[in-house]
């Protein structure tokens, strides 16, 4: 299954208005949505100085993110992307992730070296997660040859069950494979296997960029610093060409939009629910926790709480999770099976 987004005929909402239809957006910019449009059929989002301090009393540039309105597990994305990250401190991203559980894929490029990708996979780790507790063990740094922010290249992320690959320009720069990383605690009932501290729940694809220079002392000296914004004008931008989304699981059935069930439930603030994980035994018909697939694989499927962007339609073998939520009110959706069209 491909799906292939060039911007010519661009689908993109903010997520103060997304409806929710995934067959009508394939984008949402989570936050400042002015520093996001469509031109010259590229998608660019832009990052200009905040002269608010932030928590560590310097102004800090304000850029965005973009994702995709559906989830997927598994499969190929390939970004034609030019950085921004022309000055120490900008840092450009394109990610697959999920807030919750947390798990995360990604290709970064940090303005304190653009010649170098800065690659790295997460797992299980939500945004508030301690920093302390996060494993940051799996960050790979690999030199290109070429400054990043000066022309567009190919950027590649093969994810498969048993492997992660990064690509750039069609070559392969790095791979990490399941059965090397750690243990975790407890067996995986798709595998029978110890489960392995490896990502594997449906994630998101991700565009972003941001200010690492005005950071922490930890951030910035990775990311560079100081950002430079001696310009009053200074503005730095990632554009991306085009996306190409080859999911590894087809085959699905696709119900029309909306789906029965559709529509808010009741404020639910926890407890989150990991199929497989947790001591239940139900299948919530009413309310549904999760849909088992015919492959045996229970898809990680959170209550999520109170967050803050929204979190859109996804699309995950099949699977959409249809999760609308803003800061003041957490709308729970149904599972509904749509899929890339």
């Amino acid at each position: 299954m491909t799906h292939v987004i060039d911007f010519n005929q661009p689908k993109l909402a903010s997520s103060k208005t997304f409806n929710g239809n995934p067959y009508q957006y394939d984008f949402t910019t989570d936050y400042n949505a002015e520093s996001v449009s469509i031109q010259d059929s590229k998608l660019k989002i832009s990052m200009k100085l905040d002269r608010t301090p932030n928590s560590y009393g310097r102004p800090q540039g304000l850029g965005s993110v973009v994702s995709t309105t559906r989830f997927m597990q598994y499969g190929k994305v390939k970004a034609r992307i030019k950085t921004g990250s022309s000055s120490p401190g900008v840092v450009s991203a394109f990610i697959i992730r999920n807030e919750d559980p947390g798990d995360e894929i990604d290709f970064e490029v940090v303005g304190r070296d653009p010649m170098e990708a800065q690659t790295n996979f997460y797992y299980r780790t939500p945004p508030d997660m301690p920093t302390d507790l996060i494993d940051y063990s799996n960050t790979g740094k690999q030199p290109l040859n070429t400054n990043t922010a000066l022309d567009f290249h190919d950027y590649e992320i093969e994810w498969m069950p048993e492997y992660i690959l990064w690509k750039v320009d069609d070559k392969v720069i790095r791979h990490a494979f399941r059965n090397e990383t750690k243990d975790d605690v407890g067996i995986d009932p798709a595998t029978g296997q110890i489960r392995k501290r490896y990502p594997s729940s449906p994630a998101r694809i991700q565009f972003g960029i941001w200010d690492g220079g005005q950071g922490s002392e930890g951030t910035a000296a990775w990311a560079g610093t100081p950002t430079d914004w001696s310009k009053p004008d200074q503005k730095y931008e990632i554009q991306v060409d085009y996306v190409d989304i080859q999911c590894y699981y087809s085959g699905n059935e696709t119900q029309t939009w909306p789906p029965a069930g559709y529509g808010p439930t009741e404020i639910h603030d926890g407890p989150y629910f990991t199929p497989g994980q947790d001591n239940r035994s139900d299948h919530d018909t009413g309310d549904s926790l999760y849909n088992e697939q015919d492959n045996g694989v229970h898809p990680y499927v959170a209550f999520y709480k109170n967050p803050k962007l929204m979190i859109p339609t996804g699309c995950l073998m099949g699977l959409a999770l249809v999760v609308v939520g803003t800061v003041e009110v957490v709308r729970r959706r149904r599972l509904s099976k749509v899929r890339w069209s």
